[in-house]
């Protein structure tokens, strides 16, 4: 049985159909220890079926450190999205993106290969005007139904900036990272390690405190 239902399936046809550029999908994984690498991989390659222009490549954090070693992977199971020249976007998934995540994978798939991100001409130059280095960690649980919409704004905020890195942590697979980050609700937001933000803030007011706070 798969992971997508029959009308899972005729949605994400026609949400796919809309791609432009290629997106590379980079799955790093372990053989062991790893409770979710299994399924989450299971779920990559079905969700690629769904266009030729997604391609999906696995590897062993353990074995393969040279060919990943730019991406700067921390655990696994992680995810990183390169763009149609093969460019690290700064977008990361840590944990399965399943439950409500899925929204936000597929999101980021469609902001990489349309080159648009939707968000207000304002937000965008405030963001591309970051000019050091900004590594944003939100915690997240695959049941939480406000947290996708700060995942698509974080990897955003990645896509439109190379110093701008963004993650997606999934709380529960990592349950030592959020208690380090005293994690006791989600959305969570972790910028730089330095200050946090809770829950699901609007666009510009979420922009605006990490900009004004680096």
């Amino acid at each position: 049985m798969g992971f997508f239902s029959e009308n899972d399936k005729r949605t994400l046809r026609t949400h796919l159909s809309g791609m432009s550029d290629p997106v590379q999908l980079v799955f790093v994984k372990r053989d062991t220890m790893c409770p979710y690498c299994r399924e989450t991989r299971e779920l990559l390659k079905e969700f690629a079926e769904f266009s030729d222009k997604i391609r999906v490549d696995v590897y062993d954090i353990d074995k393969d450190a040279g060919e990943i070693g730019d991406l700067d992977i921390e655990r696994v199971p992680a995810l990183a999205l390169l763009d149609h020249s093969m460019k690290d976007t700064g977008i990361r998934f840590y944990g399965m993106p399943g439950g409500y995540e899925f929204h936000s994978l597929l999101g980021a798939v469609l902001v990489v290969s349309k080159r648009r991100t939707g968000l207000p001409e304002d937000l965008v130059r405030q963001i591309s005007q970051v000019d050091t280095p900004l590594h944003i960690q939100t915690y997240v649980t695959p049941t939480c139904p406000y947290c996708p919409s700060v995942i698509r704004l974080i990897h955003k905020m990645a896509f439109l900036n190379p110093h701008i890195r963004a993650d997606m942590i999934e709380v529960t697979e990592f349950p030592e990272l959020g208690k380090e980050a005293g994690v006791k609700g989600v959305p969570k937001t972790i910028v730089n390690h330095l200050f946090d933000l809770e829950g699901a803030l609007p666009e510009d007011q979420f922009i605006h405190t990490i900009i004004k706070n680096l």
